[in-house]
């Protein structure tokens, strides 16, 4: 006749690969557009690092490999245990991609860094100086990183995403505000 098969281990299992799947798209996504939506609607612009779509990334499928422990584990403590845990690990990789996002206003930069919940607000005239780093590939010239310097001796340093958008409004706001702008030119490669 009939087998009896667990329907609810075909749902955690069915459930995972769609987690699976949407590890590799949703920080992207459906991650920044949140941050986008959250953060005040006075942000001119937006960026996060590459780092969140990794933790986001790590984070869903961390979801993905409680919902597979739930439906192999045949003993009861350990299923609960072992799906607890990846549950708890992506909650944090889930909130740490959410939490990791960067963004000027007219009168701040603020800065939530990578792996990191707490955030730095930046007044324009907080700042010392902003350096951009060129490099030369090819006889082409571009940007490779953005560092910021505050006087209070922080420093922040990218080198991809929004970040490059934003560098000509970040040079402007800073150099109004007091601070100096320097262009520093890497060797050729």
């Amino acid at each position: 006749m009939y087998e009896f098969v667990d329907q609810r281990r075909i749902v955690y299992i069915t459930v995972a690969i769609i987690l699976f799947i949407s590890s590799l798209i949703a920080p992207t996504a459906v991650f920044y557009p949140i941050k986008t939506v959250f953060i005040t609607p006075a942000a001119l612009y937006v960026g996060t690092s590459y780092l969140s779509l990794i933790t986001g990334g790590i984070g869903i499928a961390l979801f993905a490999s409680g919902l597979i422990a739930l439906a192999v584990f045949e003993n009861r403590l350990k299923r609960y245990l072992v799906s607890g845990l990846l549950f708890a690990f992506g909650i944090v990789g889930v909130a740490l991609s959410l939490a990791d996002y960067y963004y000027m206003t007219e009168d701040a930069f603020i800065y939530n860094p990578p792996l990191s919940f707490s955030e730095a607000s930046y007044l324009w005239e907080d700042f010392e100086k902003i350096e951009e780093r060129i490099g030369k590939k090819d006889h082409t010239t571009s940007v490779e990183s953005i560092a910021l310097y505050v006087k209070n001796g922080d420093s922040i340093e990218m080198s991809s995403g929004k970040i490059f958008e934003m560098s000509g409004s970040l040079i402007y706001k800073i150099e109004q505000a007091g601070g100096s702008y320097e262009r520093i030119e890497a060797a050729s490669k």
